[in-house]
């Protein structure tokens, strides 16, 4: 695996989390298929870049991500939509505490205590964030929001735009047998 692809997020990355080298460098830390891999890069730097590789950037998919949900801090992003990978910050992506996790390999999440989450992936790995749940708990709800968002975008574009909506009410004629339409 050449360098620009072991720090590029990929389908099967669960998390980037920061860490320290020797020297004091804040780098990253990538669980991609089951491996821990160390990079030279920050956290948010591997979402930049990672996003970058697939076409847009980070600043880009918060721009996206607030157009489509408004205002919000800590705002969750697209890194791929064709390769389901969502991501969401732990903390604000400026902070060197900042983890990001993959929304589709979360299973699930639980309080470890007041200040801490402890998150189950789908793999059998277990995370403890220094985040409270609740915190948690709204950071991943906005990122199901902004896939969930997105993904509606993206039908009713493929569909094509309609710009009236009638309402109908069908209902069965029992006497008949069949289903008529009226104008409700």
């Amino acid at each position: 695996m050449d360098e620009e692809t072991k720090s590029v997020i990929s389908p099967g990355t669960s998390l980037v989390y920061p860490y320290y080298d020797d020297e004091g460098k804040l780098c990253a830390v990538l669980l991609k298929d089951g491996d821990f891999i160390r990079v030279d890069k920050s956290p948010t730097e591997i979402v930049d870049l990672s996003m970058q590789f697939y076409g847009t950037s980070l600043r880009g998919g918060i721009d996206g991500g607030k157009a489509l949900m408004g205002k919000i801090h800590m705002t969750p992003v697209m890194v791929n939509e064709r390769l389901d990978m969502y991501f969401f910050p732990s903390n604000s992506p400026s902070s060197n505490e900042c983890v990001w996790f993959s929304l589709s390999h979360i299973l699930t999440f639980l309080p470890f205590d007041k200040k801490h989450t402890k998150v189950i992936f789908r793999d059998g790995n277990v995370f403890t964030v220094n985040c409270s749940y609740s915190v948690f708990q709204t950071r991943y709800q906005r990122a199901c929001m902004l896939k969930n968002g997105l993904s509606a975008r993206f039908t009713q574009m493929a569909l094509g735009v309609r710009k009236g909506y009638k309402t109908y009410l069908i209902r069965k004629n029992h006497k008949r047998g069949n289903y008529e339409i009226s104008d409700e």
